[in-house]
């Protein structure tokens, strides 16, 4: 327990209230000195009283940087007192976390916003409980942090670039199919060679073949690397190498320095998740598909052997107005509540 400022002011006071009593007569202690010493008293009893409050935090969405989001806590305590609760951020976030309250009378609410890629945590959080006057403080920490992940943004690609990609799945698809069974809608991912262009031109839209057995497509390798100061450049361009194969019905097996991950059409975020770890390192498959290497201020892609950078691949793509698509609604980024304990 401690004073504050305004503590220190009201002890002064008293100390010059009773020397003034000291020197022209105890009438002035009636005053000022006596109600003064009475507040300081009853501020004093009031922190000693507080007891260490609980902290249980409502963990925000995983997100993209540039996104603001709201993170609660929720704070329990024997008795209701008047205090300033200040969450720590961690690099990479920002947001004033400062929030004065009634601790242990509701939830309280701060926005934060993601700035970098990456792990980043919130909390503990500190809380600094007053009297009524504002006399004494005295501070806890309250519950310990909670991860969430930045995810590198995901870069809108040219058309050359994705017509790149869909040959490559095509190329790696492997055929378990035996006699031809109907015509339907084509959906993205299927191969080229599949279209029906007779039917194709008589309805207007694309149709292809399907067989009685499934075309079953092996995941395209991709491996990404990067060395230090570059890992943000390289999880963009992989991020969005591997995004353009989901979306198109590839599924993508991904190495980099932090790891393998394997992800199927419609799992953005296990791809996004692992890329937002990514820590500088050399590229762990040379012989996958797509390599993505990143040094010297280059982003470098090699596309089945073919190399360019990745500046050229995403050049159409921004002339279309299309360079950062971060839909959080297609990555699945909700989190379970994250309990903390004091």
């Amino acid at each position: 327990m401690r004073l504050t400022l305004r503590g220190w002011v009201a002890v002064a006071v008293v100390v010059v209230g009773v020397a003034n009593a000291v020197a022209y007569g105890p009438r002035a202690l009636n005053a000022v000195v006596v109600p003064v010493a009475v507040g300081l008293v009853v501020g004093a009893v009031q922190v000693w009283r507080v007891s260490p409050p609980r902290a249980e935090r409502v963990a925000p969405d995983d997100g993209f940087p540039g996104e603001t989001h709201t993170v609660s806590l929720d704070i329990d305590a024997d008795r209701p007192f008047p205090a300033t609760v200040t969450d720590a951020l961690s690099p990479g976030l920002d947001g004033d976390t400062a929030v004065d309250s009634v601790v242990g009378d509701g939830r309280i609410d701060y926005e934060v916003t993601y700035r970098g890629r990456g792990p980043a945590t919130l909390g503990p959080a500190t809380v600094v409980a007053r009297d009524i006057l504002g006399l004494f403080s005295t501070s806890f920490t309250a519950g310990g942090t909670t991860e969430v992940l930045v995810f590198p943004r995901v870069r809108s690609l040219g058309a050359t670039a994705r017509r790149d990609l869909s040959a490559l799945a095509d190329a790696g698809r492997t055929d378990e199919r035996a006699e031809f069974d109907r015509l339907r809608e084509y959906v993205p991912g299927d191969p080229l060679r599949d279209i029906h262009w007779k039917s194709s031109a008589k309805s207007g839209d694309l149709v292809v073949k399907a067989y009685a057995d499934r075309v079953t497509a092996d995941a395209v390798r991709v491996s990404a690397g990067a060395t230090d100061g570059h890992e943000d450049d390289v999880a963009e361009a992989a991020a969005a190498l591997c995004c353009a194969l989901l979306d198109a019905g590839v599924p993508v097996h991904l190495t980099s320095p932090a790891g393998v991950v394997e992800a199927t059409p419609g799992d953005r975020r296990r791809v996004l998740g692992h890329l937002s770890r990514l820590r500088s390192g050399s590229v762990p498959d040379e012989t996958a598909t797509v390599v993505v290497s990143g040094d010297a201020g280059k982003t470098r892609v090699a596309l089945g052997g073919r190399e360019t950078t990745f500046d050229r691949l995403r050049a159409d793509g921004d002339a279309a107005g299309g360079s950062n698509r971060n839909p959080a609604s297609r990555v699945g980024t909700r989190r379970p509540d994250s309990e903390v304990s004091a």
